[in-house]
């Protein structure tokens, strides 16, 4: 089976989990879309960011995906289908990572309550992520910066325990990978 229907460079790929559906496979591209195709109904839908996406990640619950792209926005939208289409965007964050130039991942902590971005700047930003009711209402001054990198960092994972979701990983372009500790001492690092 090839998948055939990006108009571009497709950038993530990602199977589908028991919440999403066992037969799926969700797709990225360049052209600005998500295409989840479901290949037990032969089904395909497609959502249409209209800017260039460079990665994507679902929350553990698997109730909302994060895209990155190249506009600099990373947009958040509920996962719910309805009338064979997702709910609109219900969060956009863009006011403390760069992006333009690289694909950069993002990556929800285990308990959903933050997004962790790479920036074109060399940091490492967590951002809090409504819950899809309340965005407007959602503080951004809680946005945390990490800063250690001197490329730009193109990958992010965090811990899937929820008891250390303050613990995550990043790779930059520099050559470096970095293990980040809990909140509270987010300024020590492990260089790897």
């Amino acid at each position: 089976m090839i998948l055939e229907d990006a108009k571009d460079a497709v950038t993530c790929v990602s199977s589908g989990n028991s919440a999403l559906g066992d037969a799926q496979i969700i797709t990225s591209s360049v052209d600005g879309k998500i295409r989840t195709y479901d290949l037990r109904k032969a089904q395909l839908q497609t959502e249409d960011l209209v800017h260039p996406i460079t990665s994507f990640t679902f929350s553990n619950d698997a109730s909302c995906i994060a895209a990155s792209c190249l506009d600099g926005i990373i947009r958040l939208w509920d996962c719910t289908i309805n009338n064979h289409s997702r709910k609109r965007v219900f969060q956009k964050m863009h006011s403390f990572h760069k992006s333009g130039n690289y694909k950069l991942e993002c990556a929800f902590t285990s308990q959903d309550k933050y997004l962790v971005s790479g920036s074109e700047c060399g940091a490492v930003v967590v951002y809090p992520v409504s819950d899809g009711n309340d965005a407007k209402n959602v503080n951004m001054m809680t946005t945390t910066t990490l800063a250690r990198h001197n490329g730009p960092v193109c990958s992010v994972a965090t811990c899937p325990k929820k008891n250390r979701p303050w613990l995550l990983v990043s790779a930059s372009y520099d050559g470096s990978a970095m293990v980040w500790a809990s909140k509270n001492e987010a300024d020590h690092c492990l260089e790897v």
